[in-house]
This record gives C-alpha cells, structure tokens and sequence, in this order.
C-alpha cells in the first residue's frame, strides 16, 4: 500500500514538471504558427485563429546562415574540447596522489565562476594571439571556435576525470606493465572503456555550446555567426516580430533536442556508467 502511494506521488510530481516544462514548447509552436496580428491580438497560450505555416519558412531562410555557421564552430570545438579533456583526465587519473586530489577542485573552480567574469579576459587573450600570429581572430568563426575551445576545454576536463577516476586501475596498471606507453593506453584500453562518459559529455558540450549566447556575443559582430545571436535580433529598438520570433526560437532550438533524442540513451548510459549502474 505504501509503495502504490509512492508511486502515485512519484507520477503526480513527474505530470506536474512534465506540464510545467512543455508549458514554454507548447507557446513556441503555438505562436510560430500566428500570424502577425494574431500574435499580437490574441493571448499568449490560445491556439491561433488561423494558421500560417508559412512564418516557419521565412525564419527558417533567415536562420539557414546562422544555423550553418553555428554547426560549423560547435561540432568541431565540441569533438576536441571533450578529446582533449579526456586526454587531460587520464593525465590526472595516472598522475594519481596529490594531483588529482587538488587539480580537479582547482578546474572545478574555474568552471564555477559565470562566464560573463571570463569573457573578457579570454577575449584580450585573442587580441594578443592576433598581435603576435599576425592573424585576425576577432568577428571570424575560427576566433569563436578558439574561444569556445578555451572555455569549455576545463569544463570537458572535469566532466571526463569523473568518468575517468571509475576506471578499473588494475586494468590501466596491467597494461602499462605490458610495455604499453600512455597514449596507447589511453587508446586502446582507456577510450573504449570511457566512451559511454565521452558520449555524454560531448553531448552536454554540443548542447551548451548551440545554446551559448554571451560568448558569440562578445567577439563578433552582427548576427550571421552564431544562432542564439540571430534569434535575439528579433528583438528590436523599433518593434518586436513576435510571430517570427517565437518561429525562430523554435527552430533554433531543434537540433541540441534531435541531438539529446537521438543520443539520448548514450547520454543516459554515461550517466549509468558514473554511478555505476551500467556495471
């Protein structure tokens, strides 16, 4: 009886998120599909008067440069971000005693501090690249990828040294007694092991940096090179094309949910993996 009344909590609760959180999907489509006026004249949350599919393939034009570009910075920046985190992480965990009770900690704290705090230091960071490569760096999207790298590369590190540190050491040790120099090991016995937790991170990594905005924002110009940069130009001194802009935010926020639908259970497997319930 008790456990029937549990679970029965259990679902209410879960209803009760689930309603809450489709709450903002169901105002996105519902307005991407007003038009204008009916946008602006009816409620929020009413379904629209009469539907106009065609507010989707307009912002669906404008977005198609922004959308690419993002791909182009996030994919890339994501895959060796989480390569090198991993890389970092084995480091560590081979490492062992003092090290990696006190490095971890220390990039836990820079991960911690808002991003806002980082940006501008990081930013004067490209400015001196640029003087001393002779190279421009600021408003391309090889500047942004650089900068997404410097970022998220401690975030990628932290999330695979936790992964890491549930390796089977007798398994690492064995290896590297057998004549297998590090990066073999890491390899050939670590990587395999950890792909369950590299999958997981590089989907949370993808998805952060889809959605990043303050970063775009701070070392380019105009909206072209990074989705959320030309979502928020929607916004305007002059008005706000409300209809279009619910469209934009909609499709600008379907590929991180493709990505998480279709890798969804890698992701949920790290996590098992973590806890050690994938064992």
């Amino acid at each position: 009886m008790r456990l029937r009344s549990n679970i029965l909590v259990s679902t209410v609760i879960l209803a009760v998120l689930g309603a809450i959180w489709f709450i903002p999907l169901y105002a996105l489509i519902v307005g991407a599909i007003k038009s204008l006026a009916d946008a602006m004249s009816n409620p929020l949350l009413n379904p629209p008067l009469e539907l106009d599919v065609g507010t989707l393939k307009r912002a669906f034009d404008l977005l198609a440069g922004a959308m690419i570009n993002t791909g182009i910075v996030t994919i890339p920046a994501a895959f060796i971000s989480v390569f090198l985190g991993s890389l970092a992480a084995f480091a560590i965990y081979l490492k062992g005693g003092k090290v990696s009770d006190y490095l971890p900690p220390l990039i836990a704290i820079t991960t911690y501090i808002p991003y806002q705090a980082l940006v501008v230091p990081l930013v004067s960071l490209i400015r001196v690249i640029e003087e001393a490569l002779k190279i421009t760096l600021y408003d391309t999207l090889h500047g942004l990828f650089i900068l997404f790298l410097l970022y998220f590369t401690p975030m990628a590190t932290l999330l695979m040294f936790i992964f890491t540190n549930n390796l089977p050491r007798e398994v690492i040790e064995a290896a590297l007694v057998d004549g297998m120099k590090p990066l073999t090991a890491y390899r050939k016995v670590a990587l395999p092991l950890l792909s369950p937790g590299f999958v997981a991170t590089l989907i949370f990594m993808l998805i952060n940096m889809w959605n990043n905005f303050f970063i775009p924002l701070s070392i380019t110009r105009g909206y072209e090179k990074h989705i959320t940069l030309k979502i928020f130009s929607y916004v305007g001194q002059a008005g706000t094309i409300y209809n279009e802009m619910f469209a934009a935010a909609l499709i600008g926020s379907l590929p991180p949910l493709i990505i998480f639908i279709v890798m969804g259970r890698y992701f949920v497997r790290g996590l098992l993996a973590f806890t050690g319930g994938g064992r």
